[in-house]
């Protein structure tokens, strides 16, 4: 039952959950660091089993650590276009699931994480980050903050990406930025896009960097915000 008489309705879940809805309202999806596993839920019949439950895995831990070190997940966005789930982590490394059932797609790497007081592969904290990372509005980009500062880009249209079916044995595609931005002296905390005025704004501590427009911005990433434009 709901504890407050504006509730809609109560998921009692084993561990702290992240959580964010698809573009149409219709599903949500829940992500539980404890047990590595995104649920999706169909929001009309949330009281019910998720009608997908996935293990989040990156192989490639497994080669550091084992059992392989659980994902610190902070944060999770669903593209525009209804096909990429981006899910966020405050390591060095987030990671694009199929919006569909949750299947790891790809790895985007090449940033640093905003938890410097971690090794590579060490389970960083969840309280340093959570709104570093986001899509561009036409879903073609993903852009992320880190700790020394800079804005990183994710290219994650240049080529087709193709879900990690269960049983497979291969490890996902593995994307570097194709820009890297001048951000702030500290940490980039906060990205976050206007779609509507095509503005984008940075936050660090004590910094909120806007970009007044996105053509400078396009000039640094070789053409970036044509594609954002017609979005």
């Amino acid at each position: 039952m709901p504890a407050h008489p504006s509730e809609q309705g109560l998921l009692n879940l084993p561990s702290s959950p992240v959580v964010t809805y698809d573009t149409t309202g219709m599903v949500f999806a829940v992500a539980l660091n404890k047990y590595s596993r995104v649920l999706m839920y169909d929001a009309k019949n949330f009281d019910k089993q998720p009608f997908t439950s996935t293990a989040l895995t990156d192989p490639s831990l497994a080669k550091i650590s084992f059992p392989p070190r659980p994902l610190p997940i902070t944060s999770m966005e669903f593209s525009s276009n209804g096909v990429y789930l981006l899910v966020g982590t405050a390591g060095h490394a987030h990671y694009i699931l199929d919006a569909y059932g949750a299947k790891l797609m790809a790895k985007l790497e090449g940033h640093k994480g905003l938890d410097p007081s971690q090794p590579l592969g060490a389970p960083p904290s969840r309280r340093l980050s959570g709104e570093e990372v986001c899509f561009t509005p036409d879903s073609k980009y993903v852009l992320s903050g880190s700790e020394e500062g800079k804005i990183y880009v994710w290219d994650v249209s240049a080529q087709p990406l193709k879900p990690i079916e269960e049983g497979e044995n291969r490890e996902p595609e593995v994307l570097r930025p194709v820009a890297v931005l001048e951000g702030h002296a500290g940490p980039s905390r906060c990205v976050k896009f206007n779609p509507r005025f095509v503005m984008m704004a940075t936050a660090s501590n004590d910094l909120v960097r806007p970009f007044p427009t996105l053509k400078r911005f396009g000039s640094l990433t070789g053409g970036l915000s044509a594609g954002i434009l017609a979005a």
